[in-house]
């Protein structure tokens, strides 16, 4: 009969998975990157083109070109895992197992897709982002594209994450994932608005693109110090990067909003390098993680109001300021363990 300890035992005593080089994450980044470049390059022509009738298109061959070099080179580092003597899934190197996972998945939502649209035609908006092929799609992309990030969080020994260069991988892996995030949230996206709109209905969708958008950025920066201490300017690019991939999307007719993005993302970058917040340093996590928002949401309603587009009474956008700040102490809470969250 097996027991617990047993189980333990042929864990510890288990061949230990192959890890990748940090040469094959860059590739596998770079790849990602196609990826994710060809999801924002369709979504951009279904927001700017006209009616698009089928599903083969320019845009459409970019996503599942890059589909395709990311599948050819997993794939790869699975076939060079066995050569080297690994065995079955026991062979398959660190953070990539999912990503074959991620592959199966997107491949599935890619035939799914093609007979979706031949049978209901081509979706044009927010249905788009909420096609069940494409959600399967989503969640094959978001396996594929945090390899990277996934590979360098296994690998990484402390809390210490190196120079702003050597840590570009996991980092820009990250921004990946959270653009991703964002692009199947841009019908409540802050990035995708040149102005807060207008009327009661605009109003509404206002206050939801300022709430889904701080605590998809908030949620990715917390992630962030979870495992590192990031480098000076990492949190710039994270937010920077997210911020300009969604105006995308629009023709580049909202790029004034990654101006709050770096700003917010300048504001963390100061507060980690003098406060180095942890779970360990609860108190530190909680003030940048309040502190963050604050700027970030001053700086996004100041860029309108020095253009003359902001056109909401102030406690509209002074209170969002303080909700979204209140979200980021709050979704600091959570990181805590509950034997630290006592004060």
């Amino acid at each position: 009969m097996t027991t617990l300890s047993d189980t333990a035992t042929a864990r510890r005593t288990a061949p230990e998975r192959p890890r990748a080089s940090r040469a094959t994450d860059v590739v596998m980044l770079l790849l990602a990157t196609w990826l994710v470049g060809g999801a924002f390059v369709d979504a951009w022509a279904h927001a700017n083109l006209a009616e698009l009738e089928t599903f083969f298109t320019p845009w459409h061959a970019v996503l599942y070109s890059g589909y395709a070099a990311c599948a050819a080179w997993i794939s790869w580092q699975v076939v060079r895992a066995q050569d080297r003597g690994g065995r079955g899934l026991a062979g398959v190197p660190v953070a990539y197992g999912l990503g074959l996972v991620g592959l199966a998945v997107f491949a599935v939502g890619g035939a799914g897709d093609l007979l979706w649209h031949e049978v209901f035609g081509i979706e044009t908006d927010i249905d788009a982002l909420l096609s069940p092929t494409h959600l399967v799609l989503f969640g094959g992309t978001l396996l594929i594209v945090s390899i990277p990030l996934r590979s360098a969080w296994a690998r990484a020994d402390g809390r210490d994450a190196g120079s702003l260069a050597a840590f570009l991988v996991p980092l820009l892996s990250l921004a990946l994932v959270t653009a991703v995030v964002s692009f199947f949230f841009m019908y409540f996206s802050a990035f995708a608005s040149d102005a807060p709109a207008q009327g009661d209905e605009g109003l509404i969708i206002g206050i939801a693109e300022a709430l889904v958008t701080n605590l998809i950025l908030v949620g990715a920066l917390l992630f962030l110090l979870k495992r590192w201490q990031p480098p000076f300017g990492a949190v710039t690019i994270l937010f920077g990067v997210v911020a300009l991939l969604m105006t995308v999307i629009f023709a580049f007719t909202t790029v004034v909003t990654v101006v709050p993005a770096l700003l917010g993302g300048l504001a963390a970058d100061v507060l980690i390098r003098r406060l180095h917040p942890s779970v360990d340093r609860p108190a530190a996590l909680q003030v940048v993680a309040t502190a963050v928002p604050f700027v970030l949401w001053v700086a996004y309603y100041a860029t309108f109001a020095v253009q003359g587009r902001l056109s909401w009474v102030p406690e509209i956008y002074s209170g969002l300021v303080v909700f979204n700040s209140l979200a980021g102490f709050a979704l600091a809470r959570l990181q805590l363990p509950v034997t630290v969250a006592r004060a």
